[in-house]
């Protein structure tokens, strides 16, 4: 291994002022280089920037950042929960959780969200891509596959649920119904009034008034007890209810943001592209950190469990997961 370049130890930062050759290797955590790399830069998640051209070579850099702000070519550049920018990638092999690249031709694009300004004849996979205007390197299409969390139906776990809360919702639609029947005889309220006020000290009954209060205690108490009885029923199913509606709303929050940012948007399409959904049973929220050796699988993937969604010539595209694929030839 040879590591060459200037650090200053005030930023920890790596300035390489000359070419890094065909065979040598840089270990560093943010680091400039401004002449030509051939060879293999490794940061340990810090932020590698290329002020000149990146040719055969690699740059890995795991949660880090790599900018390319020249032209790149037949290199890989892999920033898996990281950030990777490029100006002009050429039969690229590019990683990251999140690419931004001006052109990118004949590249191989891996990325949680990617964003690019010109793709021609890229192969691409992601679950959230835009591309500004795409069209075939002579006549090979761009082949553009969102990856979509292979999750269970969700129905599947609501429906027990939301029969379980209406079955909830009725009980306690008849007890509060019972409950304020009670409330509403004025006998009954006036009773339970009284005898909240004396169990707690806050009435004095004179001897007339408590011998009236025995004879409404022997009529009414078993009625009172009974009222007690639903009260703490009602609140008990309430409680339930309440952890069942929870429970729902979890079910549907975490099956919504798994595929909130599902979406391919293409804003001018010149040429051939084509589009395609593949099930993937990783449910991550950064498809960047997916097993490594899946990542080709998955770029080269050509088999029964692709979801051909449409092919695409003159347009506009704009689909999100779970719509019927259309295009706008109009725009």
């Amino acid at each position: 291994m040879v590591e060459t370049g200037n650090t200053s130890p005030e930023i920890n930062q790596i300035i390489e002022c000359n070419e890094v050759s065909e065979g040598q290797v840089v270990h560093g955590h943010d680091m400039v280089f401004q002449k030509e790399v051939f060879g293999e830069i490794f940061s340990d998640g810090g932020t590698v920037q290329l002020e000149n051209s990146l040719g055969w070579g690699s740059i890995i850099n795991p949660g880090g950042v790599i900018q390319s702000n020249q032209r790149a070519f037949n290199a890989t550049l892999q920033a898996p929960g990281g950030v990777v920018e490029m100006r002009s990638a050429e039969n690229c092999l590019i990683i990251a959780r999140e690419a931004r690249i001006q052109t990118a031709v004949k590249c191989q694009i891996f990325a949680h969200t990617l964003r690019i300004a010109t793709a021609t004849g890229c192969l691409i996979a992601g679950r959230n891509v835009e591309i500004h205007h795409a069209k075939p390197y002579k006549v090979e299409p761009n082949i553009i596959t969102m990856v979509i969390p292979d999750i269970p139906d969700p129905q599947q776990l609501l429906d027990p649920l939301i029969a379980e809360a209406c079955k909830l919702k009725v009980l306690l639609n008849s007890l509060n119904t019972r409950i304020n029947a009670y409330k509403e005889n004025v006998a009954h309220s006036n009773y339970l009034s009284i005898r909240a006020k004396v169990r707690v000290g806050m009435l004095e009954l004179t001897a007339d008034q408590s011998k009236s209060y025995i004879q409404m205690e022997e009529s009414l108490e078993a009625t009172a007890k009974e009222l007690e009885t639903q009260v703490a029923e009602r609140n008990s199913v309430a409680k339930t209810l309440a952890t069942a509606n929870a429970q729902i709303q979890e079910i549907h929050d975490r099956h919504s943001a798994l595929i909130a940012d599902c979406r391919c948007k293409i804003h001018h399409v010149d040429g051939e592209s084509i589009v395609r959904q593949l099930l993937e049973p990783y449910d991550g929220t950064d498809l960047s950190q997916i097993a490594l050796p899946s990542i080709p699988k998955i770029l080269f993937r050509n088999d029964a469990s692709l979801k051909f969604l449409g092919a695409v010539v003159r347009g506009t595209v704009d689909w999100h997961v779970g719509e019927v694929f259309t295009h706008n030839t109009n725009a």
